[in-house]
């Protein structure tokens, strides 16, 4: 369950990337009123949450029981947005995780990850770090910023990674890459949708 400032700074991230999502992902999280799903920016998308427990039904969100180290149920570039908090510090194998991520999101699309951490305080005399606490009995790693920008980004665009609260926790995002076939495409339907909207006032000033 996210912290409701992480929560918050998540959902900032999905607002300032100016996406609006059709489809979303929840990975280890949950359908209820702390879901990273209930946020403006995301509303009107299909939502989906997985988690290895059953979830309640008729919330809005829909959810598959199983394990994020195989999503085999999510096609290859189904998702616009994929997010998750503290999830991968339980996962024995988080990298398989990863990798589903990475799979299941579109190119272009948004990920957002956060994971407690550990980093360097003024303090620090260089024997030791602060870190989360141990909070589960299944609780294997803590996570530096650079683990989190080259592991988890691995390949992304336009990657941040910041450390927030004390002790640590690491919030990260960034972007699928598109091809340049992709960009291009986009880019067209971009100036096509651009002459469209200029065309309603021409004919009205020619009208005049």
């Amino acid at each position: 369950m996210a912290n409701p400032l992480i929560q918050r700074r998540m959902h900032r991230i999905v607002r300032r990337a100016g996406i609006r999502p059709q489809r979303a992902l929840e990975v280890g999280g949950y359908v209820g009123t702390n879901s990273l799903l209930r946020s403006k920016e995301i509303r009107r998308a299909e939502r989906w949450c997985i988690n290895l427990v059953e979830q309640p039904t008729d919330t809005g969100i829909r959810h598959v029981v199983g394990s994020s180290n195989d999503m085999h149920m999510f096609k290859d570039n189904s998702f616009d947005l994929v997010m998750s908090c503290a999830v991968h510090e339980h996962d024995q194998k988080f990298w398989l995780s990863i990798a589903e991520m990475h799979r299941v999101l579109r190119p272009g699309g948004l990920l957002v990850v956060c994971v407690p951490g550990f980093a360097k305080r003024p303090d620090d005399q260089g024997a030791s770090t602060a870190t989360y606490r141990v909070h589960y009995r299944f609780d294997y790693y803590r996570f530096s910023r650079r683990a989190v920008r080259e592991v988890f980004f691995e390949g992304f665009e336009k990657v941040q990674v910041r450390a927030v609260l004390d002790p640590p926790r690491m919030i990260g995002h960034g972007f699928k890459p598109i091809s340049r076939r992709q960009a291009a495409v986009r880019a067209a339907r971009a100036r096509l949708g651009r002459l469209r909207a200029r065309l309603p006032r021409r004919n009205m000033r020619a009208s005049h």
